[in-house]
């Protein structure tokens, strides 16, 4: 090593030296240019000293690197920032060798001479320190590296297998003796595992589907030659039924979908999805989670189709893993029983595993119920059906799921659309819970639907969706799913009738009547009318009605009265009600002829008229001057009085004849007066104040008593006399009466048939004809009138219909009212006989507002000018509340009331349990109520749609607490409740071994031992073990009776009597609750007790003369450590051992004799009465060579031992398995007392088996080589 250092140094110092040399033997060649100066001058550090400084560093660190690479062999050190970097794998070998040829690389752009190598030399380098790495790797981690570089054999078998080959390597470099061979190998294969629906979802069949679905099996570690598995029907009468199904796992199916595309986003954006949509949206969702699980609840999601089954597998399945699906055709729940391969080994079925089946949700038609029998609505389109505003029904519908359902609805007209879901469909039975998979099998519920029809049109009312308590959707469609109304308002008549109508002598007349609202009528709608004659007869007659405005046409005078109205949708009658027909009597007319004169001369005739009918008036007379012809002339009056001055401009004897007489309603109504003669004859006046340009009207009503007052204006000599005419009902009176000149009122007196006593209603008209002054002279006056309207009809109120009506309390009913006469009005009405209230109205329809409980009775009533009269018949109204709506638990024996607290028997964790609530009200309901549990508590609500609600009691372990507030339904927002539900869900009891046995027994002796036993739960507990012998697959099973929460193992019943490894197991738990036990992953449920013979001590070799160098050899039988008590040249010692073998040197002749035996602690003690042992041949032993691999559950491995010598044999043999990268002895036992020449050893622990030593009678190997006592 150290000649090629020198000339290395040679090499490298012979340049620098050689220069001047070189220069002066070949003075014609050109010297080479000087190498450049070093980055760091050598001012600061020479050369030398430079090279020592970066190679000490350099040093330094390798030589840590190499520390933290061997000191695990040597110590336990603490972890430290270098032991991070330590080199462990293939990644941290390659950073080591790039990062040191990084640094020589750096260090050689220094210039430093000697520490500068060229770029040949630095892949050189790169090479060295690669080897270098990978030596530090072999050194720091040889399993891993042998596995990695896979030099000898397949890297799954791991380290052990490379390190199997050790021992025939050993043996064949150290020719080990032929007194002990032989290895016995056993491996411990992984266990096969089959998991079912491996991503926990739930599936659901179609009712009507003929495609099967399949349901997912996880297999690992091997493939299945047979599977059987369990079938709980959930189909209608036979849910429940169970029963054992066996497939060939050839014949399962395999998947052979693609993979589904991820073209969906789990977020809450609302912006536009423009990407194509998933072929599986569910798959994708599945998928999704599987890389992102804290955004996807599976819970969450809907059930799998038979279309999506194929497709749901886990994403990324490890190379050992495979899926394989069952093929299942009804509902049901699957759960694996048995799962067997090949080989009849067992896989392990993951528990509480389970595949859920159920029948997709359907339903949402109508219904009709005759009687209580269901008939289904046909699915062909049907008339729209007619209702009325304002009327209410109840619709059912049928929906079939597993329950709680949630079915949607939507109502929409032409303008409008309104939606809203029906939730808490629930089973009606709620007290029966026997049944275990009652919540999963699929039911038909009828449920009701409340419609109001507040708004006139065609409304179409759809189910829009059932979802079932998986969160699987159906959606209906087809007519039978939905209703459609023809809603129609409800209309009211009433007359158009302002004024009476006028009725002409044999003529007929019409009287409006208007029907309110919009649209068409329905087609039998009718109006009942009644005619009260002027004599007092009453007859009752009817009116089609077929559009909204009618006649009723007339041909008698008298009251014509609306009653009511009837036919499909009819409203009321409203006000006005009642229309007078008046007959129109014929025009007549009085004449007074009076002489014109002036003083002494007759100048004409005026000839005065007194009409009587309705203006204007037209008369038609005919003059005739004797002996000329007849003219005919006619002259036209707006009022009651006419004049007509014949004064012709011809003298003459004239002859006037009156013809005939025209009014505003009849013509040419011939007149019977005398012809007149003309002949020939400053004037009193007077007028009325304020009088307009046509006659002055005044009214009177039923209480204005029975004068009219005039006020006039008279001018002229007195005294004066004023004639004027009152006409009425087809009347007239002339009347003269005194007046004073200048301003003057003239009292009228009105007629008795038009007094205030008579009621009576009509016109009165009073006009002023003449005025004398006291000259005696008389003036005609151009007929000033005043018409006067009487209505004599006292004001009336009555309710439309005197009637009952329910509403909620807190709200307002609108009662309408009927009301005649001028307005506004006032009403006094009161409640039950109490206080008078008073509202004003100003419409003659008007609604009262009442808001209480009881029967309102109208009172008076007072228009705008008279008190008038109260309708007795229709004075009364009623008004009662809606009850409240209630609740109460339906009780079982589960459950017990004391008070207002409801107390539940209590649950295991993890059992589900329900309770049930009946309503009376009006659908749908919500129960308030606060939840709370310890320091937890919230609010929530219950909510139903039928009579029965239904709430799931919490399965977290605690006491838990339901305090019920306020009710709702459909009339009252909220009803105050008080009661209260109390239950206990017990934690189910858990157990496990918190110290394993570290203490071994002796042989037939009770089982007992230092292993701990904790157990959680309710005391006392019930706690069964059992007891597996060694080498053995039956167990015996112990239960005991525990009061204490911590146990120690302690059998008396069970006596070990054979050597080798109990297996003591926990099989069951129950605690004073009556709860299962509940498995957590972190329960150790068995320890081992190792079982020993009682402390013995044989020799190996029995005969007395022992061999030179020989010594006496003694195997120890039992556990170690052991305390050996024995006499040697006469001198007794103990000793104690931890090895199975105890020796002494027989240097010499003496009698060795032992006297006991004893365990550690003095236990298992044996006397020994006589023991001599001298030296013998050697024997020998061979193991069976072999390698079994084994699976968890399998039976032992069992392989044989060889022996050459004289019985009986003993021997000691090993277990060692690779730890950390190194063969460790784990185990060590000996057998003794071998009859035999042939032992079998059974074991089920892994490892490399190979026997240490061996004894036959008289002599063991290897020799045992001790020192002396």
């Amino acid at each position: 090593m150290a000649t090629p250092s020198k000339a290395g140094s040679s090499a490298t110092d012979k340049p620098s030296g050689s220069g001047p040399a070189g220069s002066s033997a070949a003075p014609s060649r050109a010297a080479p240019p000087p190498p450049p100066p070093p980055v760091i001058p050598s001012s600061w550090l020479l050369p030398h000293e430079q090279r020592w400084f970066f190679v000490a560093i350099f040093g330094l660190i390798e030589a840590t690197k190499v520390w933290d690479i061997v000191s695990p062999y040597f110590i336990n050190p603490d972890p430290t920032w270098s032991s991070s970097l330590r080199v462990q794998g293939p990644v941290s070998a390659t950073f080591w060798a790039l990062f040191e040829l990084f640094t020589i690389y750096l260090v050689s752009l220094l210039r430093i001479p000697m520490l500068s190598p060229s770029s040949q030399q630095l892949v050189q380098i790169l090479f060295l320190l690669a080897a270098w790495n990978a030596v530090c790797w072999i050194v720091a981690d040889p399993g891993s590296f042998w596995v990695r570089v896979n030099l000898f054999g397949p890297p799954a078998l791991g380290a052990e297998w490379y390190l199997a080959w050790w021992g025939p390597v050993r043996k064949t470099l150290w020719r080990e003796s032929a007194h002990i061979s032989g290895v016995h190998h056993i491996r411990l294969l992984p266990h096969s595992t089959a998991t079912l629906n491996p991503l926990s979802l739930t599936y659901c069949i179609p009712p009507d589907s003929s495609e099967p679905l399949y349901i997912p099996v996880m297999f690992n570690n091997s493939s299945p030659d047979q599977v059987s598995y369990y079938v709980r029907s959930l189909e209608g009468s036979h849910a429940g039924h169970a029963d054992t199904r066996t497939i060939a796992g050839s014949s399962m199916k395999r998947s052979t979908s693609p993979k589904p595309r991820l073209e969906i986003e789990l977020s809450d954006s609302d912006e536009d999805d423009t990407s194509e949509p998933a072929f599986d949206p569910l798959s994708a969702l599945v998928l999704h989670s599987q890389s992102q699980p804290q955004e996807l609840d599976v819970a969450r999601l809907p059930s799998v189709k038979p279309s999506d089954s194929l497709a749901l597998i886990p994403r990324q399945l490890e190379s050992s893993q495979s899926i394989l699906f069952l093929e299942v055709h009804k509902p049901s729940v699957i759960t694996l029983k048995n799962v067997v391969d090949k080989r009849g080994d067992r896989f392990h079925i993951t528990p509480h595993r389970e595949a859920v089946i159920v029948e997709c949700p359907t339903g949402g038609h109508f219904v009709d119920d005759h009687g209580g029998k269901i008939i289904r609505k046909g699915d062909k389109a049907q008339p729209a059906e007619v209702r009325c505003v304002g009327d209410e029904e109840v619709a059912k519908f049928q929906a079939r799921g597993v329950a709680p359902l949630k079915v949607g609805w939507r109502k929409k007209s032409r303008d409008s659309t309104e939606s809203g879901t029906i939730e808490g469909i629930e089973d009606e039975d709620v007290v029966d819970f026997e049944t275990e998979l009652r919540h999963r099998v699929s039911k038909t519920h009828t449920v009701p639907l409340r419609l109001v029809h507040d708004r006139p049109g065609v409304h179409t009312v759809a189910l829009t969706s059932v979802t079932d308590d998986l969160h699987n959707t159906y959606n209906p469609s087809g007519h039978s799913a939905e209703k459609v109304f023809n809603v129609i308002s409800r209309s009211s008549a009433r007359f158009d009738c302002a004024s009476p109508v006028q009725l002409l002598k044999d003529r007929t007349a019409t009287i409006p009547v208007l029907l309110d609202g919009s649209g068409p009528l329905p087609p039998d709608l009718e109006v009942e009318y009644t005619h009260k004659s002027p004599e007092g007869k009453v007859s009752t007659k009817s009116l089609k009605v077929s559009k909204r405005v009618e006649h009723i046409v007339v041909s008698e005078p008298g009251t014509y009265t609306l009653v009511d109205i009837t036919g499909q949708c009819a409203g009321g009658v409203m006000e006005p009600s009642s229309c007078m027909v008046q007959m129109v009597p014929l025009p007549s007319a009085d004449m007074t002829v009076t002489t014109l004169h002036e003083c002494a001369m007759d100048v004409g005739v005026t000839a005065s008229f007194d009409f009587t009918g309705a203006p204007p008036f037209s008369i038609e007379w005919s003059e005739q001057r004797k002996g000329g012809k007849a003219v005919t002339r006619s002259r036209r009056f707006d009022g009651f009085v006419g004049e007509v001055v014949l004064q012709p401009d011809q003298e003459g004897q004239y002859t006037y004849s009156f013809n005939s007489l025209s009014d505003r309603s009849y013509s040419r109504i011939k007149l019977d007066k005398p012809p007149i003669q003309q002949t020939v004859h400053p004037l009193a006046n007077v007028d009325i104040v304020g009088r307009p340009d046509g006659p002055k009207r005044q009214k009177l009503y039923a209480c204005s008593g029975d004068e009219v007052h005039v006020d006039v204006e008279a001018k002229g000599a007195g005294p004066l006399r004023l004639n004027y005419l009152k006409s009425w009902l087809g009347q007239s009176e002339n009347v003269t009466v005194p007046i004073q000149p200048g301003k003057a009122k003239v009292t009228v007196p009105v007629p008795p048939a038009l007094s205030a006593e008579s009621g009576a209603s009509g016109k009165l008209s009073i006009v002023l004809l003449s005025i004398e002054d006291g000259n005696g002279c008389v003036r005609k006056l151009p007929a000033p009138t005043v018409e006067v309207d009487i209505n004599r009809q006292k004001p009336t109120v009555r309710f439309a219909k005197s009637d009952k009506v329910v509403i909620t309390e807190g709200e307002v009913a609108k009662v309408p009212l009927r009301l005649t006469g001028t307005g506004p009005w006032e009403v006094y009405y009161s409640l039950n006989g109490g206080k008078e209230k008073r509202v004003v109205m100003r419409d003659a329809n008007n609604n009262l507002s009442l808001d209480g409980k009881g029967v309102y009775r109208i009172t008076k009533v007072k228009d705008a000018i008279c008190p008038g009269v109260v309708l007795e018949s229709s004075s009364t109204f009623e008004v009662d509340f809606k009850p409240r709506p209630e609740v109460a638990l339906v009780q079982s024996s589960a459950i017990k009331q004391t008070g207002g607290v409801h107390r539940h028997k209590g649950l295991c964790a993890g059992e589900e349990d329900q309770v049930g609530f009946r309503f009376k009200g009006e659908a749908p309901f919500e129960l308030g109520y606060k939840y709370s549990r310890g320091s937890h508590t919230g609010r929530h609500i219950l909510k139903s749609a039928q009579d029965v609600g239904v709430l799931h009691l919490a399965t977290e372990p605690g006491r838990h607490r339901y305090e019920f507030s306020e009710l709702k339904d459909s009339n009252y927002a909220q009803t105050p409740v008080s009661f209260s539900l109390e239950h206990e869900v017990h934690s189910r009891p858990s157990v496990s071994f918190v110290r394993p046995n570290s203490k071994p027994i002796c042989l037939d002796s009770a089982l007992h031992g230092d292993a701990r036993i904790r157990l959680q739960g309710k005391a006392p507990w019930s706690l069964t073990l059992s007891v597996r012998k060694p080498a053995s697959a039956s167990a015996t099973e112990y239960t005991l009776t525990l009061q204490d929460p911590e146990w120690v193992l302690d059998l008396p019943d069970h006596v070990a009597e054979e050597i080798g490894r109990h297996e003591v197991s926990i099989l069951k738990l129950e605690d004073a609750s009556g709860c299962e036990w509940e498995v957590h992953e972190q329960d150790r449920l068995s320890t081992v007790v190792d079982v020993v013979e009682s402390a013995r001590i044989v020799a190996v070799n029995n005969v007395e003369d022992l061999c030179v160098g020989d010594r006496l050899d003694f195997l120890l039988q039992g556990k170690a450590p052991w305390t050996i008590r024995y006499e040697w040249l006469g001198r007794e010692y103990q000793d104690t051992s931890s090895a199975s073998r105890f020796s002494r040197v027989a240097e010499e002749q003496g009698r060795f004799s032992v006297k006991s035996v004893a365990l550690k602690d003095n236990q298992c003690k044996r006397e020994i009465t006589d023991l001599v042992r001298r030296v013998h041949p050697l024997p020998s032993v061979r193991i069976e060579d072999g390698l079994k691999q084994l699976r968890e559950g399998d039976d032992p491995a069992a392989f044989a031992v060889t022996f050459t010598g004289t019985p009986p044999f003993s021997f000691t043999y090993t277990r060692s398995e690779v730890i950390g990268g190194k063969s460790r002895v784990v185990e060590t036992q000996t057998v003794t007392d071998i009859w035999t020449e042939s032992y079998t050893i059974s074991s089920s622990q892994p490892g490399d088996y190979e026997v240490t030593s061996v004894a036959d009678k008289f002599c063991r190997y290897p020799p045992i080589r001790g020192k002396d006592p």
